[in-house]
């Protein structure tokens, strides 16, 4: 009979032990403000202490990886940035409305699934990150995200774009890794964006509603299905960088020897045989990738004073470059998987150090 009880003494102290333990996680989250800044990452947790976000001297609030669901941030607080990366929420904050001076708000990795109405009168807010959530995307949704510079809605499965997507003001807008393949015609009225990603959507073609995006500085249409490059993006003369790689095409036109600050351009993973020689034109040219093409010669690029950096990996070159191995200011050169032919002491000679030169053949 004692043995009895105290079994159940000891089942009782353990089932106390669990509730106590429990009720624990719910007790507020505290921390310490370091520089301005609230950092918390990796901990399980479902409260913020209240007075710890209303601390005059808190300016940038990042919690990632947390499961929280919850916030409260309190009237007159001071925070400019807010970075709630991988959590549980399902919709934006309610009392983010509270924080006025709020210029950056990133809420990747969530379940998000609308933009509230608040969002469009937090005058100060410049970037949106609603990346990797369940973003419906509807025409409300794009008019409270409308005075927004900065909008990265990618990763959100998205299939269509609403009717009036041309009421955005931003300069930057990443729709990467969706499910894209046309744009309503409203999207022409965007010509003041000058960063544009459409990474790893369905398009076949690149839309000719950005034909008079003549602003654009960066130009991402890497893994689509792309079999052609518009005669238009020459047009782009302030482009300098271009992700065009993962595609199926097959001709570089010779408009694009008009984009004369192009500094980054990478088209590998296509079907291009040719590379023209008027890419010696290229004077701003930095970082050219022209890997896993069909490619059975390449210009002498010995000549362009900005070259950098070239992979033309993958290929079916015959006469290796080595102009290009004693060419001043050469930092990487990619010529592995291609047809070249070296005796042992060229091997060898490749082989030596060269100022900073990475030879990878």
């Amino acid at each position: 009979m004692r043995l009895y009880i105290k079994i159940l003494f000891l089942l009782l102290m353990l089932l106390l032990f669990s509730c106590s333990t429990q009720r624990s996680t719910s007790v507020p989250f505290s921390a310490e403000i370091e520089n301005g800044t609230l950092m918390i990452t990796n901990k399980n947790i479902r409260k913020i202490d209240k007075k710890l976000l209303a601390s005059d001297s808190l300016r940038t609030v990042i919690i990632e990886q947390c499961g929280l669901r919850k916030i409260k941030f309190p009237r007159g607080n001071h925070i400019e940035s807010i970075k709630l990366f991988n959590n549980n929420f399902k919709r934006v904050p309610p009392s983010i409305k509270r924080c006025k001076n709020l210029e950056h708000l990133d809420l990747e990795h969530n379940q998000i699934k609308h933009i509230p109405r608040f969002i469009a009168q937090l005058d100060s807010l410049r970037s949106l990150d609603l990346n990797h959530n369940q973003l419906k995307l509807t025409e409300s949704d794009i008019k409270h995200a409308a005075k927004v510079k900065k909008l990265s809605i990618g990763g959100n499965n998205i299939k269509k774009l609403p009717e009036n997507i041309g009421i955005l003001q931003c300069t930057n807008l990443n729709m990467g890794k969706n499910r894209l393949s046309s744009l309503p015609a409203s999207f022409a009225n965007l010509k003041q964006v000058h960063h544009l990603i459409f990474y790893e959507n369905e398009f076949v073609s690149i839309p000719k509603e950005i034909a008079g995006f003549e602003n654009l500085q960066h130009l991402d249409f890497y893994k689509n299905q792309i079999n052609e490059i518009p005669d238009f993006i020459g047009n782009y003369e302030n482009l300098h960088y271009l992700y065009l790689a993962y595609n199926d095409i097959e001709t570089l036109p010779d408009t694009l020897r008009n984009l004369k600050k192009l500094t980054y351009f990478y088209v590998h993973h296509n079907k291009i045989v040719t590379i023209p020689d008027w890419i010696v034109e290229l004077d701003s040219l930095e970082r050219l990738g022209v890997g896993y093409n069909k490619l059975i010669s390449m210009p002498d690029m010995s000549e362009m004073p900005a070259l950098i950096e070239l992979n033309c990996e993958g290929n079916l070159l015959e006469d290796f470059p080595w102009k290009l191995v004693e060419k001043p200011g050469m930092q990487m050169l990619i010529l592995r998987n291609n047809m070249f032919e070296l005796s042992e002491e060229e091997e060898d000679s490749l082989n030596q150090p060269r100022n900073g030169l990475l030879i990878v053949f």
